[in-house]
This record gives C-alpha cells, sequence and structure tokens, in this order.
C-alpha cells in the first residue's frame, strides 16, 4: 500500500541543517514510491519540491552527501530554457543609489518575480568596481542592459542568490525544501547513500523497478520499489558512479569490475568537463576599501555587528559584485593561430586512450561548435572576476577543450569513484590563460586603474615568456566546481548517455537531472542554470514528459 509522502535521505553536510526538522527512520519508509531521485544538490532539491507539490505522488529522494540545441537537442536552448530561469526565481532590482552610483541597468522580461530562488543586488559594492566596468568601456568591452536576457557577453555588476531583506543566501534548502517542510507527504530520512538502482528486464526491455541504500558500508542494504520513475541527481562525479555501479556504463570496464552490464552505454562517465580558474593578484591605493581589512578582527567584529543590527556594512558584499564575459578573439594577439590550434581532428589526440569511437565523435562535434561560436565572437572565451575590491582578477575559462574522466575504482559503493579531471591536457586551454595574463596587463594599464594605482603582484612584471606563464597556469589552477557532461544529453552515437528528454539510453524509466546530462559548458555560471533544468523537467513531469519544447 503506497503510502502519499515524500522522503530525503542524506548522508551529506548539504542537509546537516535539517536534523531539526521533522525526520522518520528507515523503518518508516513505504515499500514503494512512484518516483524515486537520487541526490538532493541544486537538481534534486528543486525535483523534490516540485514532484511533491501533487500529493497524490509519492516521491523519494536519496542522497550521500544553452547552447544544447546545436548537438541535437530540441528545446534546450536559451529560449527554451527561459522560462524556467524565470520560474525559479524572484528578482529584486538594485537600489536607488546603487542605480545612480554603479550605472546598473536591468530588464524586467527577463526575470521572475515569484519563484522559490532569491535574485539581488548585493547591498555593499566597493567604490573602486566603476573603475573596473570603466577600464572595460575603454578596451571596447560593452556593458549589456541585463544578462539574463541571454547575452552575458560585456562587463557588468552581477546579481547574486541573496535575499534581498535579510542578505542572507538564497540556495536550495531555503528555497527549495523550506517551503514545502509542513508538506504531509514529505518525509526526510538522513544519513543513508544509494549503492544501486536494482534494474528487472523483459527481453531487450529495461526498467528500474527499485533502489538499494545503506547508513555505511558495513549497515545491512534494504531497498524500496518504484512503480513510476527513478530520477538521478547526484551530481556530475556520483551520478555516473552509481550507473556503473548499477551495470550501465562502458562495458569493458564494468568487466574489468566483475559488474555484470545491464545497457553498454561507453559514454557514462566520459566527457568530464569543469570551469576551472587562474589568478592575477594585484595592490592598489592603500586608502581605499579592500576585503582583507576584515583580517583586521576588531574592524571584523564591528562589521558584524552592522550586518546582524542593520544588514548593512562589508559583511554583505558578494564575490564577484562586477565580472566581463570576453570573447576569446578580443583578447588574444593572434586569433588565427588560436583557431587553427583548436582543429577538432587533431584535437582528438588530447583525449583519453581508449576513447570510445562514439565518444570521439562527440567532442569532436562539440569543438567544431566552439570553434564555431569563437570565431563569430558569439560567445565569451573568459568570465573575467573583478574580487576582494580589486585586490583580484580570476579568470575562468568557459569552453575548455581539455576533457576528464569518472572512473570506478572498485564495485563496492562507499569506495569513491577515480575521477581525473586532465586539466590543460588540451595545450589551447594554456594557451588562453596565458593570452588572459597579458590581457590582465593591459587592464590595469588603463588611466581608470592608474587613478587607484594598480599594480601587478603575481604572476609578477618579469614573467613574460610564455612558457614561464603557462608554468604559473599549470601551478596554480583550481576549480570554481561546475563539473559537468559525464551523463551528456547527446545522441548515442555522439557518446550520449540521455536523450532529450533526460532519458538514459536502454532504460525505460530512469532519467538524469543535474549538471551531469549537460554536453557542453555554457559561457555562463552553473546554478541557475541547473535550477532551469530542473524546472524544466519536474514542469516536463506533469505531463509525463510528453512535451518538452516550449
Amino acid at each position: 500500500m503506497k503510502s502519499n509522502y515524500t522522503t530525503y535521505l542524506t548522508a551529506s553536510a548539504t542537509l546537516a541543517c535539517l536534523a531539526t526538522a521533522r525526520t522518520i527512520t528507515q523503518d518508516e519508509l513505504s515499500e514503494s514510491y512512484d518516483y524515486v531521485v537520487v541526490g538532493d544538490g541544486t537538481g534534486g532539491m528543486a525535483l523534490g519540491n516540485r514532484l511533491s507539490e501533487d500529493s497524490s505522488r509519492t516521491v523519494l529522494v536519496i542522497e550521500a552527501s544553452p547552447v544544447w540545441s546545436a548537438l541535437n537537442n530540441p528545446g534546450w536552448d536559451f529560449d527554451g530554457l527561459l522560462p524556467y530561469f524565470k520560474k525559479a526565481e524572484t528578482f529584486t532590482p538594485p537600489l536607488d543609489d546603487q542605480v545612480a552610483e554603479f550605472g546598473v541597468t536591468w530588464n524586467p522580461e527577463c526575470h521572475g518575480t515569484d519563484g522559490p530562488v532569491q535574485s539581488s543586488y548585493c547591498r555593499y559594492v566597493y567604490p573602486q568596481y566603476n573603475n573596473f566596468i570603466d577600464d572595460m568601456k575603454s578596451l571596447g568591452v560593452p556593458q549589456p542592459v541585463d544578462q539574463s536576457c541571454g547575452n552575458t557577453l560585456g562587463a557588468y555588476p552581477t546579481t547574486h542568490s541573496i535575499h534581498p531583506t535579510n542578505q542572507s543566501r538564497s540556495f536550495g534548502r531555503t528555497a527549495w525544501y523550506d517551503p514545502s517542510i509542513e508538506r504531509q507527504n514529505l518525509h526526510v530520512l538522513l544519513e543513508t547513500q544509494v549503492t544501486k538502482l536494482v534494474t528487472s528486464q523483459d527481453g531487450d526491455n529495461v526498467t528500474i523497478s527499485g533502489v538499494e541504500f545503506a547508513s555505511s558500508v558495513d549497515a545491512k542494504r534494504r531497498a524500496v520499489k518504484i512503480s513510476k520513475e527513478a530520477i538521478l541527481s547526484a551530481g556530475a562525479l556520483r551520478s555516473p558512479h552509481l550507473l556503473m555501479l548499477s551495470g550501465i556504463g562502458e562495458k569493458a570496464q564494468l568487466d574489468r569490475h566483475g559488474i555484470k552490464t545491464i545497457v553498454n552505454i561507453p559514454g557514462v562517465g566520459q566527457n568530464l568537463q569543469d570551469h576551472a580558474i587562474g589568478s592575477f593578484v594585484m595592490s592598489f591605493d592603500p586608502s581605499l576599501e579592500k576585503a582583507s581589512d576584515l583580517e583586521d578582527p576588531e574592524f571584523d567584529a564591528l562589521q558584524g555587528e552592522e550586518y546582524y543590527e542593520n544588514r548593512t556594512g562589508r559583511w554583505t558584499d558578494g564575490l564577484p559584485a562586477s565580472l566581463a564575459f570576453i570573447p576569446y578573439l578580443n583578447f588574444t594577439s593572434d586569433p588565427d593561430t588560436v583557431l587553427d590550434a583548436m582543429n577538432a581532428t587533431l584535437a582528438i589526440d588530447y583525449l583519453p586512450n581508449g576513447t570510445d569511437h562514439t565518444v570521439i565523435a562527440g567532442y569532436m562535434a562539440q569543438v567544431n561548435h566552439i570553434i564555431d561560436m569563437h570565431r563569430a565572437r558569439s560567445t565569451a572565451g573568459q568570465e573575467l572576476m573583478y574580487l576582494n575590491g580589486g585586490q583580484l582578477f580570476v579568470t575562468i575559462l568557459l569552453h575548455p577543450l581539455s576533457r576528464g574522466t569518472v572512473k570506478l575504482a572498485s564495485a563496492e559503493p562507499f569506495d569513491y569513484p577515480l575521477v581525473d579531471p586532465r586539466y590543460l591536457s588540451h595545450p589551447s586551454d594554456t594557451k588562453l590563460y596565458v593570452d588572459a595574463f597579458k590581457y590582465d596587463r593591459k587592464i590595469i594599464a588603463t588611466d581608470a586603474m592608474n587613478k587607484i594605482s594598480t599594480k601587478e603582484l603575481f604572476p609578477g612584471e618579469n614573467v613574460t615568456d610564455d612558457n614561464a606563464l603557462g608554468a604559473v597556469v599549470a601551478g596554480g589552477l583550481s576549480t570554481v566546481w561546475h563539473p559537468a557532461g559525464t551523463c551528456a544529453m547527446m545522441p548515442k552515437e555522439l557518446g550520449g548517455v540521455v536523450d532529450s528528454q533526460l532519458k538514459v539510453y536502454g532504460v525505460k524509466n530512469l532519467r538524469v537531472v543535474n549538471a551531469s546530462v549537460i554536453p557542453l559548458l555554457q559561457a555562463a555560471n552553473m546554478q541557475a542554470t541547473v535550477y532551469a533544468i530542473a524546472e524544466k523537467a519536474s514542469h516536463s513531469h506533469y505531463g509525463l514528459f510528453e512535451v518538452m519544447t516550449y
């Protein structure tokens, strides 16, 4: 007998704060659920919320811790996603004094007004951010009216997922979980990890009949049945891991670990992409305000008091209050050489050894599309963030050509997967960072930056050779935690794992809804995009995915 409630299970810090909410034990689980969502992160939390709006559905969410239409995915371009960006958002325009001081502009047609995620401008902005916007304009980088309308190119003050009244973060828990906590069909079960998707076969038809889970490697493994669908939302690293543990992946890899192949999909765990960052450190007029002022304990305490009393002051600064999205050909000195070096036929030499021919075909399609966008200057090569009041430039490579992998370490679910991001494995990625450093030097030489006495501290003015700059990049590269692509939404013959309805190839009732389905990293940040993917998926669930384009 089915009971009408949604259950969240978690073993990660993501939902540790929910321990005081209404929770249940494993003994209180239903035997069967209509839908099981594996993972309660950015996408999973949104799905759990939307699906549980219908009290007739039973949903179990288990957690342990847009240019895609060009790749044969109809309905997955910006126009197809814009309604879902808006559905997730409640936008608050900037204050009048921010409009006057920083020239903030926006277009209300591109924003939502009653979504769960708050979007607003941070209360405190360093005054010298105007110098950044001015120097960008002097270099021919425009300020768009509103980047949320689909054209992110240019320099501008940016919005944040910040509640406009209390100046605190709006995220998965506050946006999706808290509003649904009183629902009678929502339960919470903590400290549990899915170990396997249980499959059943009838000839060539494969169905997910349940999920197996446990609270630890030594704990008894239990299972619940699924009457409709399983939805995998465990992120770009754990989603392919769980598919492989369940016999869905490249047969050769599954054979090595003694796992029976249920569906042979070579693209599972391939095509790993991430937005990595390189940093350029600066000094400027010491009389100006900067983030390092908060390293003084007395000053930091005073700012904390101001924040809690008035929700104003330096604690309301958002990390990148101003940023720029710049086409690659706008900041490289040798456009033809750069594009020639990206040639797709040559690029495949930098893929991991033994890459399946279908994954190679999909990669070539991606590279050709990236080259076309760069040549047309219709996409950004880098996101340049101006941070800490002007102490730091951070370059994010938006369309890396390097591809990594997620592989099995063993057949034991509690063993972490082997994740190899393979940053800079394609030399064109290093070249972009080197060109970006050179562009940073051009920026700080502008009149607007000279007015605040900006000087380079790192890599250092004496580091000028491309090889030396490349070594600096390789030695300091980090991540902004945007892994994607490991369950790519592309045709199977191009290394895809899910189709344009997010259904896993060869499985009747299994979908993936998270950043892993993104076939090609977008020239934008990830959070809003994953919210939009989840909104589109959950909206389509009401029509049983019969309609996916709008």
